[in-house]
């Protein structure tokens, strides 16, 4: 009978039998798996881009002597919609995906057609009809921000629901996620260095357009890079989709543990500008710089937490990478009172540099593990539904930074910016340790990560 490659282990091919990923037509070899990874550098420019400099140009401080575009509360309106036209597209788009049945494959449609759009509406969302604040630049930038996100999850979720789809378990599949932690940061650092640079020797629109081939260009190679084949799998409809996601108990664990970690690090990255700027006493020229090399140690630390991830599971290395960001994070609050001869400057920076590689594990592992449960759920069902997993993932990565943003809003304005700035990191801390008491009750699994199968 003949054999096909699924994971570590040949499996028959028979009536009834899940074969996935086929050897030498979806996986993808090393130099292709880098091309795919590429995506996320541009995905990142642009998103990067629009949530770092959206809010100053469309309603810039006074001290700026810049014109305001959009009234701050409405401002904050229209990035809402963009952010619910997302959650409600991502399902949808997941399960267009998952069951497209046309030429071209299932993903790549999305990501070749899907880019060139993006970009063009990222170029004019720097691009509103007035100069002062009119009901007109509200309605405009309303809509382009909510087309933006459609586009992007359009774009995104096909995209990385390639990963479990065009990798083998276990190495392959993590050194690909850590290529894609890699471009990502590498994509942050863009958005935060040039995008300023552009900005202030072009302008804002004309940095647009120079940023926009520059995010998709990566995008296009990655789905070039991609070959699908179709298949003959039948349709699923949404309701049945939706119960097999949420029937996984694998899924359920990590999607908890998932939401209570991401909680705990919005926290902190939406408060880093303050701890920068109060904590450690740095101007906020300086915020640049921390995060620079926050970005460039973790970026020293991805081959490393591959390694160990290759060596121990990434299960495990996950929730070792947690531990120690549990252990650092309370570090932050107590910044100036260290009783050592240093400034709380060179506090902050020790305690970020630490800090950094178990970054490294929190942005690589977890779309490792999550790729794993889709792959297993499929074989289990016969269908494959990866996209719905990750849409799942984007509305809790979503909700969980909206759920942060009150929080902190709301310690910040009881506390104040002394001892309410101290505790955001503890409290991050706390639900950190909710993420490790969630993620220990992950169900056993092999060391390339696959669920329900002990090593």
């Amino acid at each position: 009978m003949e054999k096909e490659y699924a994971g570590d282990r040949p499996l028959p091919v028979g009536a009834g039998t899940f074969l996935w990923p086929v050897e030498g037509t979806r996986v993808l070899p090393p130099a292709r798996r880098v091309l795919y990874a590429l995506g996320t550098f541009g995905s990142s420019i642009l998103q990067q881009t629009v949530l770092l400099w959206v809010f100053y140009y469309y309603a810039p401080p006074a001290s700026q002597g810049l014109p305001n575009r959009v009234a701050p509360a409405l401002l904050g309106v229209a990035m809402g919609v963009g952010r619910l036209v997302d959650a409600v597209v991502d399902p949808l788009v997941a399960h267009w995906s998952d069951h497209r049945r046309g030429p071209g494959g299932r993903r790549r449609p999305f990501i070749v057609i899907g880019t060139p759009l993006l970009a063009v509406v990222f170029a004019l969302i720097w691009r509103p009809p007035d100069q002062t604040v009119t009901p007109a630049n509200f309605l405009y930038l309303s809509v382009l921000l909510g087309l933006f996100f459609l586009l992007f999850t359009v774009v995104l979720n096909p995209y990385m629901a390639l990963l479990p789809e065009v990798t083998h378990e276990g190495r392959d599949r993590v050194s690909t996620a850590a290529w894609q932690t890699v471009f990502t940061l590498s994509g942050t650092a863009v958005a935060f260095v040039v995008s300023a640079q552009l900005a202030a020797r072009v302008g804002f629109p004309a940095m647009g357009v120079l940023l926009a081939p520059l995010g998709a260009l990566p995008m296009l190679v990655a789905g070039a890079a991609v070959r699908e084949h179709p298949i003959e799998e039948p349709r699923m409809d949404f309701l049945p989709v939706l119960r097999a996601v949420l029937g996984s108990h694998h899924f359920r664990v990590f999607i908890v543990g998932f939401a209570l970690l991401w909680l705990g690090l919005s926290m902190v990255n939406l408060s880093m500008a303050l701890i920068v700027t109060v904590l450690m006493g740095l101007s906020r020229a300086s915020v640049g710089t921390v995060l620079g090399i926050s970005v460039v140690v973790t970026l020293l630390a991805t081959p490393v937490v591959t390694a160990l991830a290759h060596r121990f599971g990434s299960h495990r290395t996950l929730l070792g990478a947690m531990v120690l960001a549990g252990a650092l994070l309370p570090l932050l609050a107590t910044l100036g009172w260290w009783p050592v001869p240093v400034s709380p400057a060179v506090q902050g920076y020790v305690v970020v540099a630490l800090a950094s590689p178990a970054l490294a594990a929190l942005f690589t592992l977890p779309n490792t593990i999550l790729a794993d449960i889709a792959q297993a759920v499929g074989r289990d069902r016969g269908r494959r539904i990866e996209g719905m997993f990750f849409a799942f993932q984007g509305l809790i990565l979503n909700g969980a930074t909206s759920v942060s943003s009150v929080l902190l809003g709301g310690v910040l304005g009881l506390l104040g910016y002394g001892t309410g700035l101290r505790l955001v990191p503890v409290i991050a801390a706390g639900f950190m340790v909710a993420a490790i008491a969630v993620l220990r009750r992950f169900p056993a699994t092999s060391r390339q990560g696959v669920p329900g199968v002990v090593a």
